[in-house]
């Protein structure tokens, strides 16, 4: 009691009287202090904010006001009050020091002591002073221009009148000499009137005749002014470099022109001379040396004209020097010749050379020999050379048919009677004539047409420089136009005259394919046969027999090695000798087995007389044409290319192997095998593919069993056993067949506008893209490979492959590509800058097939999906079956093991392979189940849904890049099982494949909401697994969880979720595309324990395959422990309905643990079509 007479009421006051802050700082800190000998209670007070008297700073627009009360617990003695400092930085205003108040008011269980007010300063002098300063740190720009502008920024408050100096301060770049001089005076003053932010500062530069380097000067922004009470001031930007280019004044030597054209003299000793100028640009003040030389072209030196090499001395105030260079006359008759002239570079090293080489052509006066045809060449099919009138009844030349040039000498010309007297009297020899061939693709359906190209490619058995062409250089449509060269008696060629272009027919053929127009190759026939020992000419011989139909202008191809880049493997030379021993490739003379497909017979013997005419004509089509085509039966559109080999040919020259295949059929004599690879393709002539051709290839293995001599064998060695708006045009130049099956085709675009095609464009929506209304469920990879560096009608080469494969690819495929135009005067360069228009789409057929394998027998086939907690059951062959391990429950933390297997009890799984190919994972909203049913518009978690609340894609085996990593900021660390070391033996496990994810991000959503587990995969046999894939029947079976909700109305009085379109994902799910789709519910337990229910029966009532299968006992352990769960989850449900009433009464309502909701929701019912589609 004594002592708590010494014991003082706390008093509250400011720490400052004053607080001074400027505008721009945002806000004020006070301090208030709670002092006296007893704080060990709780007090408080009020702090709020007044105008001063008379009014200065307003509060909502200089400060925020305030009121706030203060509560100081026991033991506080200090407390910090901030106040919000308004800056007008949206308009500054120069208000020079404006303040407010801050009070002390309503103390409670404490007094207000001394000072119980403070005053807060504003100060914005500095903040919102006008403040001048350079915009840029450099200028830049040329002696020529006059003048270099630096712009000056004013900021702070403009509404004052300001100025500012802006000088010269000389670099490299000198006073009078380069630039005016602004000086350090007010006559450089700048000035801002009110509410002007920028002004130029303008710098007179001096323009002379001399070059100079890049020169450099700085301006200085000085002695800032302002009609404001406070002054202005000058930005941290306070100089600006000066850059002055003179590149006008740069001394360049170049030649005046860069083309010169001369007549040759007409008669000997006679000489012509050329001048051409060499000049000089810029500064012409110093001296530069520079050398003139002549070089061959056409044209020769000595014989055409004097050469020249001379050296042209540039002296001051010099600008051109002709260089004089003479033509002599030769006395010889020739084309247009030509020669080119170059400079070297200045000696002195001033002066830039440019524009280095011009060209000079010699006009001859008399170049060909005087002699030509009376009249134009004419065209017209061979089939009807005999009666050339027929020509003008026609639509044009029939296609499959060699086409004839018939000269205005040739007596087959249809006005022979007319012109033969002229050709007589200009002695002109039609038999030396000289011929050329020019063609073109067939028109677009826009009716563009290509340009004409000349035909300059020779193969082994046709030649392009004869009175015919071959079938195979046109298809239908193909603008087709030869060029004829007189020669009269003498041999001297005279003149060259164009016949009229003429058109194949698209209506008739001989051999059309079965859909007009269509590209693509069709399937052959191939055997091996063993003569045996009685055949009395090709004794122990195999004979090998290639049938394929035939299309008019295909050129068919057989080899036992590898075709590739058909204009070399095509062509005259001899490179197709070494590497395509076994082809129909080779003529007769150059077979170095003991027979080939090609003989030196020229006609087929079974066909008695001639079908067509002239078809077996030498002197028309040549012996070597004869000889290749002799293997084609016209009438029946088909080839068939015979050839005969002995074993060991076929082995070492053919590319065969042999293998015994383990099989044994007595002590002496063994099964042996032997397999020769062959390839075929069917080749078009193309005048834009690759090389002139366009091919669609095909592989095959021909195999043929026999017995043999178990000694013989091991004598000579077995091998081992093999393992719109804008037009372009289109061009396919190659398809075939890939490693896996996948379709692989080339082909070229010619863009008919000023740009190119693109792949995409940032600035686009859509992108380049391959579709086909005939195979809904194949997708496919464009890449472009190569591009003309051009944007005047750039040729551009693409490939396309498609993701998966399948055994028939015909049908019509739609190539749709972006064109990105260019203004006319842009010129190429990297990278491309263009602007994407509407795509362009281009249809085209494709007929093509696979190479069948041997058709298996009809099988059901299933496949089965387990989640798993242990490792070690997902590593396991599964062979012991996985029972109610699969149908466990997932704690926070744990890894769910995903596995997918061929259904085991078929016993099938060894002869699959199974491969995941993406993972999903979803949650639906409002209890949505998710289910796969694709009539009914719902896909699972394959696609986005209103009715999904989250999806993920967390494995994607193709597009790994796709894939989400993380909900939230938890990572899913999904991973495949061939890309988990760990995971060796379940990828070793035929028909198996697996996954695993982390469940702890499963844990990310409220109380209530199922996740569900979706995967993708292909199930395809090992002896289609690199090709072609065998039909499979599908068992569909459906699995349900039961779930711990309580059941609510069915899936069937749910609305249909509206889907605009069908994934393209869902389209390829199916028996046909051998991919499959599988859905799984995930129980997750959040008590936090792991767990494993215990007798969960499916709602089909279907017990798992181990419980449920004929050799299962039911023992007495399994009866007695069934009674006792039972028993024990009675007791369980009484003590919870009573616990639950007691709750109640109590009038609080607790949400039970576990998985369930306090909401009823959904059964949670996977409903998956197990569809194994494979």
């Amino acid at each position: 009691m004594i002592s708590s007479l010494f014991l003082t009421e706390p008093i509250f006051y400011f720490g400052d009287v004053k607080y001074l802050v400027d505008e721009s700082t945002g806000y004020v800190e006070v301090r208030v202090w709670r002092t006296g000998t007893d704080l060990s209670r709780s007090s408080s007070v009020t702090v709020r904010s007044r105008k001063t008297e008379p009014p200065s700073a307003d509060a909502g627009t200089d400060y925020v006001g305030i009121s706030r009360n203060l509560d100081f617990a026991p033991g506080v003695n200090m407390q910090t009050v901030r106040v919000i400092i308004l800056d007008d930085l949206g308009q500054p205003v120069l208000e020079g020091i404006e303040k407010f108040e801050l009070v002390l008011r309503m103390p409670m269980n404490a007094a207000l002591g001394e000072p119980n007010k403070a005053t807060v300063f504003i100060n914005d002098s500095v903040s919102d002073l006008p403040k001048m300063q350079f915009k840029e740190r450099v200028y830049t720009g040329s002696e020529n221009d006059g003048q270099i502008v630096a712009m000056i920024h004013r900021s702070g408050d403009v509404q004052y009148r300001s100025s500012v100096r802006c000088y010269t301060r000389q670099g490299s770049a000198q006073v009078m000499m380069d630039f005016e001089e602004r000086p350090n005076t007010d006559l450089s003053a700048i000035t801002f009137l009110p509410g002007e932010i920028e002004k130029p500062c303008v710098l007179e530069l001096m323009d002379d005749a001399l070059y100079e380097e890049l020169e450099e000067l700085r301006l200085v922004l000085g002695t800032p002014q302002s009609n404001s009470p406070f002054g202005a001031a000058v930005g941290e930007q306070n100089e600006t470099l000066i850059r002055i280019r003179d590149d006008a004044d740069k001394p360049i030597i170049k030649f005046g022109e860069t083309k010169f054209s001369v007549s040759e003299p007409k008669e000997p000793g006679q000489s012509s001379v050329v001048k051409i100028p060499v000049i000089r640009q810029g500064d012409t003040s110093k001296v530069s040396i520079v050398r003139v030389h002549t070089k061959d072209g056409s044209a020769t030196s000595g014989e055409d004209y004097h050469p020249v090499s001379e050296e042209i001395e540039f002296k001051e105030g010099e600008k051109q020097h002709f260089v004089d260079i003479e033509v002599i006359f030769d006395g010889v008759r020739e084309m247009r010749e030509a020669f080119t002239v170059h400079l070297k570079p200045d000696e002195n090293m001033i002066a830039e050379t440019q524009v280095t080489k011009a060209i000079v052509y010699i006009e001859e006066m008399n170049s060909m020999a005087d002699v030509t045809f009376p009249s134009v060449p004419q065209i017209v099919s061979l089939l009807i050379y005999d009666d050339t009138s027929r020509a003008k009844e026609s639509a044009g030349p029939m296609s499959g048919y060699p086409v004839v040039c018939i000269t205005a000498c040739n007596p087959k010309y249809s006005d022979y009677d007319k012109t033969g007297s002229i050709c007589a009297s200009e002695n002109i020899n039609d038999t030396l004539t000289r011929y050329r061939w020019l063609i073109s693709a067939p028109s677009g359906p826009d009716g563009v047409t290509s340009p004409m190209r000349e035909v300059d490619f020779d193969t082994f058995f046709t030649s392009s420089k004869m009175v015919t062409l071959d079938s195979i250089y046109f298809q239908p449509g193909s603008r087709v136009q030869c060029a004829a060269r007189a020669v009269n008696t003498n041999g001297d060629e005279g003149l060259e005259l164009m016949s009229p272009i003429v058109t194949i027919g698209r209506e008739e053929g001989l051999c059309q394919p079965r859909v007009p127009g269509i590209v693509g190759a069709e399937p052959f026939s191939a055997k091996l046969r063993y003569m045996g020992p009685e055949d009395p000419e090709h004794t122990n011989f195999i004979k090998l027999t290639v049938t394929m139909p035939h299309i008019d202008g295909m050129l068919p191809v057989i080899s036992t090695k590898e075709l590739s880049n058909f204009e070399l493997t095509l062509s005259p030379d001899g490179t197709r000798v070494g590497n395509h021993k076994c082809s129909n490739l080779l003529d007769y003379t150059e077979v170095k087995t003991h027979h080939g497909f090609l003989t030196d017979a020229t006609k087929n013997p079974e066909i008695i007389g001639e079908t067509y005419p002239y078809q077996y004509s030498s002197a028309i089509r040549g012996s070597s044409t004869l000889r290749f085509y002799r293997n084609l039966n016209l009438e029946a559109c088909l080839w068939e290319f015979v050839s005969y080999y002995d074993m060991s040919e076929l082995l070492t020259d053919c590319g065969g192997t042999i293998g015994t295949d383990g099989q044994v059929l007595n002590l002496v004599q063994s099964y042996v095998t032997l397999r020769v690879p062959l390839y075929v393709s069917y080749v078009f002539h193309s005048p834009v593919g690759v090389g002139g051709w366009q091919h669609f290839d095909l592989k095959s293995e021909l195999r043929l069993t026999f017995v043999y001599d178990t000694a013989i064998l091991w004598n000579d060695g077995i091998g081992s056993p093999p393992e719109a708006e804008l037009q372009g045009s289109l061009y396919p130049t190659s398809m075939r067949i890939g490693e896996e099956g996948r379709l692989v085709v080339n082909f070229k675009t010619e863009a008919q506008f000023h740009g190119l095609f693109v792949l995409s464009h940032p600035a686009s929506f859509t992108s380049s893209a391959i579709m086909s209304v005939d195979h809904p469920g194949l997708t496919f990879s464009l890449r472009l490979i190569r591009s003309e560096p051009t944007y005047n009608q750039p040729v551009q080469q693409w490939s396309f492959v498609s993701d998966f494969a399948v055994r028939d690819y015909s049908g019509t495929y739609t190539v749709k590509l972006l064109p990105c135009t260019t203004p006319p005067h842009q010129e190429y360069r990297l990278p491309v800058t263009c602007n994407p228009r509407e795509p362009v789409t281009f249809d085209f057929d494709i007929r093509f097939q696979q190479v069948s394998d041997p058709v298996a027998a009809e099988f059901s086939l299933n496949t089965q999906m387990y989640l798993l907690s242990k490792k070690s059951l997902w590593l396991s062959d599964g062979s012991m079956g996985f029972g109610q391990e699969s149908d466990v429950v997932f704690a926070e933390g744990d890894v769910i093991y995903g596995r997918v297997m061929v259904d085991p009890v078929q016993n099938l799984g060894d002869s699959f392979y199974c491969s995941i190919e993406k993972v999903f994972l979803c949650t639906g909203a409002d209890g949505y189940v998710p289910k796969y049913s694709p009539t009914n518009a719902e896909y699972g978690c394959l696609a986005d849904s209103p009715s999904l609340l989250y999806r993920f894609k967390i494995v994607d085996k193709a597009q790994p890049e796709t894939q989400a990593t993380s909900f939230g900021d938890v990572l899913f660390n999904a991973k495949l099982a061939v890309d988990d070391p760990e995971a060796i033996l379940l990828v070793n496990q035929p028909g198996s494949d697996g996954f695993k994810v982390d469940s702890t991000p499963l844990f990310q959503v409220a109380l209530g909401r199922e996740w569900y587990i979706h995967t993708v995969y292909t199930v395809r046999s090992k002896d289609n697994a690199n090709r072609g894939l065998g039909k499979r029947s599908v068992e569909n079976q459906y699995h349900s969880l039961v779930g711990q909700g309580k059941p609510q109305a069915t899936a069937k009085s749910r609305k249909k979720r509206e889907i605009r379109n069908t994934p393209p994902m869902v389209m390829e799910i199916g028996a046909e595309n051998n991919r499959g789709t599988n859905i799984q519910h995930i129980t997750l337990d959040r008590t936090n324990k792991k767990q494993v229910p215990q007798g969960r029966v499916p709602p089909d009532g279907v017990l798992p395959r181990e419980l449920n299968s004929p050799d299962s006992e039911v023992n007495l352990v399994t009866v007695v422990g069934g009674i006792s769960a039972g028993l024990l989850t009675l007791c369980l449900t009484a003590i919870t309905l009573m616990m639950c009433r007691n709750k109640e009464s109590a009038g609080k309502k607790a949400t039970p643990k576990g998985s369930g909701s306090s909401e009823p929701m959904m059964p949670q019912q996977s409903h998956h079509s197990d569809s194994s589609e494979v």
